[in-house]
């Protein structure tokens, strides 16, 4: 027997893509539950599409490590409708110059954070019956993310005055301090026997403009504008965000839910907010595009899956508004 794992999740393809009887859907009052892994390394800087060389200048040098675990609970209410829930947890430092010794940038030391981050309740729809639709589906779905993370974790910044407490990069806050609403799409089609298609794609807007935490430098005033802009421009921004991967999968070994996938993934923050402010505070926008090869081996109630994202362009742009 093939797994039967809520689609459009990549090890759906052991069931919408074998030749038996498979049904990739939760039957009602079904839960489905999940824990993942992420490893993000950020130490590339870019000014629009061109990226800074390495080394960076010692201004620009950051180090960034994230270590992220997302719990996921899934309750199938009707064949058609579930409702999803998701806990981050994350781990977090960064490295840099600048956050330390913003004037003579010689030292160099590390902050950190950790916590559960901001969670998210939502509610999704298959748009075609799942009994007469078994290798083919669309699923919307809407929600909430509620600011239970921490925005405002502190630690030590050293500087050439001496030690002192200061909240750390919004990078490895757990939270933003925000409310959002959540989009989200999903999709999956089997194309030929064992090859399927599928599209996933979340777009959180957050109407908050800017929280109540600052920059680790926002105590330290900017050179060449007015008092008025340094105290607007030192509090962290809290940006909408989105989230997009497509692809193609392949079932080698349909017993055991073995199978193949490779697409792509692209992730970021808008220059603008869907709705409400976003010219208070600083931010930085851009965007990732990345080449995701996956494996993925279901059997019966589990499921595994690892990807391997390789990042093929980036660009980033900080967007100061005075």
């Amino acid at each position: 027997m093939p797994a039967r794992i809520v689609a459009p999740g990549l090890g759906a393809v052991s069931a919408c893509c074998d030749e038996g009887e498979g049904s990739p859907y939760l039957l009602p009052g079904e839960l489905f539950a999940s824990i993942s892994f992420r490893y993000l390394h950020s130490f590339r800087d870019f000014h629009g599409d061109d990226e800074v060389p390495t080394p960076s200048p010692r201004p620009l040098f950051a180090d960034t490590h994230v270590y992220g675990f997302l719990l996921t609970a899934i309750y199938q209410m009707t064949p058609r409708f579930s409702l999803t829930l998701d806990i981050p947890i994350q781990s977090g430092t960064r490295r840099t110059y600048y956050e330390h010794d913003p004037f003579t940038f010689r030292h160099l030391y590390t902050m950190e954070a950790s916590g559960v981050g901001d969670l998210r309740l939502a509610a999704s729809g298959w748009l075609f019956d799942p009994q007469k639709y078994r290798t083919g589906n669309i699923s919307l779905g809407l929600g909430v993310k509620v600011p239970s993370g921490n925005d405002d974790a502190m630690d030590i910044s050293h500087r050439p005055t001496g030690p002192i407490l200061r909240p750390v990069d919004p990078a490895i806050q757990p939270g933003n301090g925000g409310w959002g609403i959540v989009f989200e799409v999903d999709a999956f089609q089997r194309l030929y026997k064992r090859t399927y298609a599928y599209l996933q794609g979340a777009y959180i807007a957050e109407p908050r403009d800017r929280n109540d935490t600052e920059q680790p430098l926002g105590d330290v005033p900017i050179p060449g504008i007015s008092n008025y802009w340094n105290k607007k421009f030192k509090f962290n921004s809290v940006p909408d965000s989105y989230l997009g991967r497509a692809g193609v999968g392949y079932l080698i070994w349909p017993k055991y839910g073995f199978a193949l996938t490779i697409g792509s993934r692209i992730e970021g923050v808008p220059d603008e907010d869907l709705i409400g402010g976003s010219f208070s505070s600083s931010r930085f926008t851009g965007y990732s595009v990345y080449v995701e090869p996956g494996l993925t081996i279901a059997r019966d109630r589990y499921t595994f899956n690892v990807t391997g994202p390789v990042a093929g362009l980036s660009l980033r742009r900080p967007r100061h508004r005075y």
